[in-house]
């Protein structure tokens, strides 16, 4: 004779390990899978036609306007903009002090550093002009500094070097190692 609970308790016991084997299969998570599905949970905003307003003390320091805006929330919170961009800097009456132009630029919210690359360049008012392949400005110390390549024209020079620090209106810079000046008369520069 069969024991009936016997072979119930067996078949039990059979149905609960397939069961927890199934889970255990089905609960298997493929690393890239997951990171696939990361990118496509992550919030991004896109905002078109940017313009944006950069004031401390209540006191506006610069407009940045772009054609095109990439905003991350993740661990890294921070703002694209792929497409170019323009930055005008103010002096305390609200005139441009010198503006800034380059084709990419990130800008890290927790950190309050922009990183500018792709022809990048800055102009004062006089018409001191700053060109750098990258450059980097730390909104709350108001410098801007490369350790790249710059190339600076004034009016009577240009100098070549590699790498640059300066305030953001550039009225005050320092080039850590000259390549190179290139002397200019003040006639052909003025057009005269």
């Amino acid at each position: 004779m069969i024991n009936v609970v016997s072979l119930r308790n067996k078949w039990l016991t059979v149905a609960v390990f397939l069961f927890c084997s199934l889970l255990w299969v089905a609960c298997e998570n493929d690393l890239n899978r997951i990171r696939d599905l990361q990118k496509d949970l992550l919030s991004v905003d896109a905002v078109t036609k940017v313009e944006s307003y950069y004031s401390q003390s209540g006191k506006v320091q610069a407009r940045l306007t772009a054609p095109y805006m990439l905003r991350y929330y993740d661990s890294m919170p921070r703002v694209e903009f792929p497409r170019s961009l323009h930055v005008d800097f103010y002096d305390d009456s609200l005139n441009i002090e010198s503006y800034l132009d380059a084709r990419k630029g990130n800008y890290y919210e927790q950190l309050n550093r922009v990183i500018l690359t792709d022809s990048v360049i800055v102009i004062r008012v006089n018409g001191d002009t700053l060109k750098t392949k990258e450059l980097f400005w730390e909104q709350n110390q108001h410098k801007l500094f490369t350790n790249s390549d710059v190339e600076i024209r004034q009016k009577t020079k240009t100098i070549f070097g590699k790498g640059f620090e300066s305030d953001e209106a550039l009225r005050n810079f320092r080039i850590d190692t000259i390549t190179g000046i290139l002397l200019v008369g003040e006639s052909k520069f003025s057009g005269n």
